[in-house]
């Protein structure tokens, strides 16, 4: 008896170590570590990272003059989809004033609606917002949005010139202004746009006269015919039609193209 009763402070002792061993073994484990980004995650923050790669590009194209690398730049960081507001803004923006130095004032109004889409309260830059091209076609967009929203009647927009249609204005004027070489170049290029068939006859008579009046004949006989080609019954206007230096030319050309008798 009094043996059992000297052990039993070690029993004791033992049985409370084993419980708290066992207590011990039951802890709950360490947190894990965390784990690392999903394959997915990884290959989003690639994407993400080249559409931001493809706007800086695009930004840096626009100032540089190069505008179609501008546009295809920041076309495709916009098509990702995954670009933030204010960097879609910045996009369209660019997008904007490339289509704007380029007279293709359609396209800048555009853009500059689609970033309205984005940030009702869009504005540009004090810097940018005088520019004579794209300032007016902003002010434009922006006065709409507000007659819009305060229910008062938009009045009719006069209507934006094509590419094209812009091409030959310019071309009209440099050609009025005596400059034949930035006359011939403009309107050429608006004769590659899409045209109204009056506007591509006139791009090709001015045309004509540019090459008469520097003195290259067989150009200028041949925009004539290419006139003749689409409208056989085209002809000078009377205070054109006797000039010295294209007036041979286009008769060369209207007899050439005129169809044989019985035809």
């Amino acid at each position: 008896m009094n043996a059992r009763r000297q052990r039993s402070p070690a029993i004791r002792c033992a049985i409370i170590g084993l419980i708290l061993a066992g207590m011990a073994g039951c802890a709950a484990p360490p947190p894990p570590k965390p784990a690392g980004p999903t394959a997915e995650e990884v290959a989003q923050q690639a994407r993400l990272d080249r559409a931001r790669t493809l706007l800086a590009d695009g930004v840096k194209a626009y100032e540089t003059g190069a505008y179609d690398d501008a546009l295809k730049n920041l076309l495709l960081a916009l098509d990702s989809g995954l670009l933030q507001a204010g960097e879609q803004l910045t996009a369209r923006k660019h997008l904007a004033f490339t289509h704007c130095v380029n007279g293709r004032e359609l396209q800048c109004k555009e853009e500059f609606e689609k970033a309205f889409t984005v940030d009702a309260k869009f504005e540009l830059l004090p810097t940018e917002s005088g520019h004579p091209t794209w300032g007016p076609l902003f002010r434009l967009v922006k006065t709409e949005r507000e007659l819009k929203a305060s229910g008062k009647p938009i009045p009719p927009p006069a209507r934006l010139l094509s590419a094209g249609e812009k091409l030959v204005t310019d071309g009209t004027k440099a050609y009025e202004d005596g400059d034949f070489a930035k006359a011939l170049k403009l309107l050429q290029d608006g004769l590659k746009e899409s045209l109204p068939a009056a506007d591509a006859q006139k791009a090709r008579k001015l045309s004509a006269f540019c090459y008469c009046l520097t003195n290259r004949m067989p150009q200028c006989r041949a925009e004539f015919e290419k006139i003749l080609q689409i409208d056989p019954k085209f002809d000078l206007e009377p205070a054109e039609a006797g000039h010295p230096s294209w007036g041979p030319s286009f008769r060369a050309a209207k007899s050439k193209t005129k169809p044989a008798a019985g035809k």
